[in-house]
């Protein structure tokens, strides 16, 4: 059985569509034609009985209105080759005005075989015996009738028909062909449906696949194979291209600029930083020691800000390397709070981690992981009143058919206004009630970017009246 995963792929996949369409183009293109071609065969059957019968309706009315249906019923014993047409016998009959409907001609075998005899004029003045046979038209359902009739003169109606073959009958074996070629049909035009698709859509899958290998692996680098034919598609790949190359071109431009402001910030920093731990180790003055040992804690935070902000648009270009490996979600949780143990009981806060259910492990870098782990936490610490309460915990969670972990921390602090949670993940944005809060505005920036790195996504909410709080939730796929 297919997974569902594959079933919707196929079910995407124009490759496929295209084929069926063709293929169900191809068969109703088919159907049509044969349709059309059944129905002109049939006609032509019909309009050939027709034309025959007809022809020798004119011939036979051409001799009653010179001779008189007698004469014509003489000519017909005279020249037995009269009452037949296309090896078929004829029906042959006169209609009178006063009702009377003599018969010409009969084929044998519409006659009964058991007669009677009769006594008719012999046309002398007395009377002869003559064996009088019943008749019917032997017709069934692998048989039509066709009859037509032509006015005389004296108010005569001249009929003349004969059995022919059912043209359903007849065209029976077309039909039974048809119905084995059809299923070789739907096959034949579904292949090639499906090759004429392959080769259009073949360049589209290399655009799909370079993208998905540029998101994957940050492959700047990577390029998808023009076509060699020139057509729109081709003009579509040189286009895809020709933008990977400006954006190749802008991050790395934007990569130098910002190394170069990096370097050229974290070399008089890092002097500077030097130079004051100099003068507390020389055993400056209380004044001055003080504003020394400020001019260091400023100097690492700038470095941090610096380190922060190089992180952020590594992970937002693509070019944050993270090494994958199995990570056990407790473990990360656990040793998170661990590190901020301290600083919670300092507080009088509650930092727990959720028991799970069962072992629950991701595919992520262990280290960027705890990152994120560690400044969500952070960040609920900053935010929870003294004495409050952060849970952090995690569970299996399937999003868009894909299997993952829902990592949460949750708190019962004062929550996240609804128009600002969109945008505490922007750098540098500290919503209002942040203002008072020491810190540099690149924590939730950088859980995002780490996150999204991976494939994750991120996300906050309150917790819903009565409580109060704020739960950010992590999603990974396995």
């Amino acid at each position: 059985m297919f997974s569902k995963g594959t079933i919707n792929r196929i079910r995407r996949s124009v490759a496929i569509r295209l084929s069926v369409t063709f293929a169900v183009l191809f068969t109703v293109g088919f159907t049509a034609l044969f349709v059309l071609l059944y129905w002109l065969l049939g006609k032509q059957l019909t309009q050939r009985d027709e034309e025959a019968i007809n022809t020798r309706l004119e011939q036979y009315a051409y001799i009653c209105n010179t001779q008189g249906w007698p004469g014509l019923k003489l000519a017909l014993t005279l020249n037995t080759g009269l009452n037949t047409l296309l090896d078929r016998p004829l029906f042959i009959r006169v209609l009178t005005p006063n009702g009377d409907a003599p018969v010409l001609n009969v084929p044998k075998d519409w006659i009964d075989k058991e007669g009677k005899l009769v006594l008719v004029p012999d046309g002398w003045g007395g009377w002869a015996e003559q064996e009088v046979y019943s008749w019917r038209v032997p017709q069934d359902q692998q048989e039509d009738l066709i009859v037509l009739s032509k006015a005389l003169r004296g108010g005569l109606l001249l009929q003349v028909g004969t059995i022919t073959t059912n043209r359903t009958t007849l065209l029976k074996p077309l039909r039974r062909t048809f119905t084995g070629v059809t299923g070789a049909v739907v096959i034949v035009g579904f292949a090639v449906g499906w090759l004429a698709a392959r080769r259009a859509v073949k360049p589209l899958q290399g655009v799909v696949d370079t993208a998905r290998r540029i998101i994957t692996t940050g492959a700047l680098d990577a390029r998808v194979d023009e076509p060699k034919r020139d057509n729109d598609i081709a003009e579509l790949v040189r286009l895809f291209n020709t933008v990977l190359d400006k954006n190749a071109s802008l991050l790395r431009s934007m990569r130098e600029a910002l190394d170069n402001v990096a370097h050229d910030l974290r070399t008089p920093l890092t002097s500077m930083r030097g130079s004051a731990e100099l003068a507390l180790a020389s055993g400056a003055a209380p004044a001055m020691h003080d504003a020394l040992a400020d001019t260091v804690e400023r100097s690492d935070e700038v470095l941090r800000l610096l380190r922060a902000l190089m992180e952020i648009s590594e992970a937002d270009s693509g070019m944050l390397k993270l090494k994958r490996e199995p990570c056990d979600v407790e473990t990360i949780l656990r040793a998170a709070c661990d590190l901020y143990a301290d600083v919670a009981d300092a507080r009088g806060q509650t930092l727990e981690v959720s028991l799970m259910a069962e072992p629950l492990a991701v595919s992520a870098d262990p280290i960027r992981l705890r990152q994120v782990v560690v400044n969500l936490v952070d960040n609920a610490l900053k935010y929870t009143p003294d004495g409050g309460r952060i849970v952090t915990g995690a569970r299996s969670e399937m999003r868009g058919g894909r299997a993952g972990a829902l990592i949460t921390v949750s708190d019962d602090g004062p929550g996240v206004p609804e128009a600002e949670q969109r945008r505490i993940w922007e750098r540098l944005y500290r919503c209002d009630q942040s203002r008072s809060q020491t810190g540099l505005g690149l924590g939730l920036s950088l859980v995002r970017a780490i996150v999204e790195a991976h494939g994750g996504v991120v996300s906050v909410r309150n917790v819903p009246p009565p409580g109060h709080g704020a739960i950010f939730e992590v999603w990974l796929p396995e």
